[in-house]
């Protein structure tokens, strides 16, 4: 009765397997699945990535900012018109005996041009001017470190999706081997040969195997699922098709791809001070640290430039009919024209400025003190990358060592088995001890991978796509 149960699961597991395969191959004809490389993943990411767009359109916005500093300099020029419909007035002037009329004027029409420009403000315009350099070059290194990030996540992604694709297929193969263990050991236990509590250990195992390759194939899904949100930046036109069934993993993980530390960068004693030295130069947390500190020490000259008197140009041009300043002009227009400088100094306002320029003294302290902070977790953050990336690529090499090791277990106990030595369950055990060391060999060479795209994030060099 057990045996018929048994045989039922398995023509069971095989209609999902088959109904699977035929629903994926539908599906690749309705959307053929797309070769991915990690690079070409990167590069469509930082083309849909909506944070990268936006970080973009800050930069660009700031640079506008920028230019309407510099556009400051140039002396205010504005010009005027005006009409003025008045009322009749009849006026007169007695003078000598003599009363002469004022003829009533009844339109009045006036252009003006009035110049400004501010000789001294207090270093005002200067220090805006720079600031806003400085607050633009501030949103480009921000763009730059979005990208960077847009660039490692997507990186890890993909090669965490490589990953579970690659350990649902050795899962895959560990359930083949745990059903024909099973099979093996309800033959045995047929013929006498092995205990009933050992078919039901195989059976255990064979249950568990089946377990986690359906928690490898929801992995699966979950982490395709996030590249394919990252590839695509959220545009779900090729929602239909569930995105493990359009993606194809080109990359392999036993090769480095770009946008990773190579070897040659990690050669030598002094690799680690390079690093170091490299990540502190083009980190984007220590340019935006020093940035920060320059722009603080602007701000500090912004908060000095009350306590200066301030100077200003001005000019004007009137043409008008009648002209405020011609007695009698009669009805004609006439031009007239004034030149002038004034000269400013806010007393009342000077304490209140001299206690905005110590709160600015010590904001630029701060920043200072932000930036040495900034510079000291990026170079540790470099030597734990490093570290870490030393650890990982040791790692793979003795877990290599392993797997010869294994394979050529598994080809000696295949001979045994041959020569009748050995029994169908010493070659399952040698295969299964095969398959945990591809199993480990591959999550290591991915880890390696990450820890390499960490590393160049690290040193400042991950976004360069």
């Amino acid at each position: 009765m057990k045996m018929n149960d048994t045989q039922t699961a398995r023509r069971a597991v095989a209609a999902i397997a088959l109904f699977s395969v035929a629903a994926a191959l539908g599906a690749q004809t309705a959307a053929p699945a797309t070769p991915l490389t990690v690079d070409e993943a990167v590069r469509k990411a930082l083309a849909a990535d909506a944070r990268v767009a936006g970080a973009l359109l800050d930069w660009n916005a700031a640079r506008s900012k920028e230019k309407e500093a510099r556009l400051r300099r140039i002396p205010a020029l504005s010009l005027s018109a005006n009409y003025t419909r008045l009322s009749e007035v009849n006026s007169s002037i007695t003078f000598a005996g003599n009363t002469i009329d004022i003829p009533s004027t009844e339109n009045a029409f006036t252009f003006a041009a009035n110049l400004q420009y501010p000789v001294f403000a207090g270093f005002r315009l200067k220090e805006s001017e720079r600031l806003a350099g400085l607050q633009a070059r501030g949103k480009e290194i921000a763009a730059e470190a979005t990208r960077t990030a847009v660039a490692f996540e997507t990186r890890r992604a993909y090669w965490e999706a490589a990953r579970a694709r690659a350990n649902e297929g050795m899962l895959k193969e560990n359930l083949a081997l745990r059903e024909r263990e099973l099979t093996v050991v309800e033959h045995k236990v047929a013929q006498g040969a092995a205990l009933y509590a050992d078919q039901l250990d195989a059976k255990t195992r064979r249950d568990q195997a089946e377990m986690d390759l359906g928690d490898a194939a929801e992995r699966t899904e979950r982490s395709f699922l996030l590249l394919d949100s990252l590839v695509s930046g959220g545009d779900d036109r090729n929602g239909a098709v569930p995105a493990v069934e359009r993606l194809i993993l080109a990359s392999a993980p036993d090769a480095p791809a770009s946008g990773e530390i190579s070897a040659d960068k990690l050669a030598g004693t002094g690799a680690a001070d390079a690093l170091v030295a490299a990540a502190l130069d083009t980190r984007p947390e220590t340019r935006s640290a020093a940035l920060a500190a320059d722009m603080a020490d602007a701000g500090l000259r912004l908060a000095e430039a009350p306590l200066y008197p301030t100077v200003a140009l001005n000019g004007n041009y009137t043409f008008a009919d009648p002209n405020s300043r011609v007695y009698f002009g009669g009805d004609q227009f006439t031009g007239t024209w004034s030149v002038g400088i004034t000269f400013g100094y806010d007393l009342g306002g000077a304490p209140a400025n001299l206690a905005a320029k110590e709160a600015a003294r010590s904001t630029a302290e701060k920043s200072a003190a932000d930036r040495r902070r900034q510079r000291e977790a990026v170079a540790l953050d470099a030597r734990t990358c490093l570290s870490a990336y030393r650890r990982a690529e040791r790692d793979v090499g003795m877990v290599e060592r392993m797997l010869g090791q294994a394979r050529e277990a598994e080809r000696v106990a295949r001979t045994r088995v041959a020569n009748g030595a050995a029994g169908d369950l010493d070659l399952l055990g040698a295969s299964i001890s095969r398959l945990r060391s591809e199993f480990t060999i591959l999550n290591k060479q991915i880890d390696l991978r990450i820890a390499a795209a960490d590393l160049a994030r690290a040193a400042g060099l991950g976004g360069g796509e």
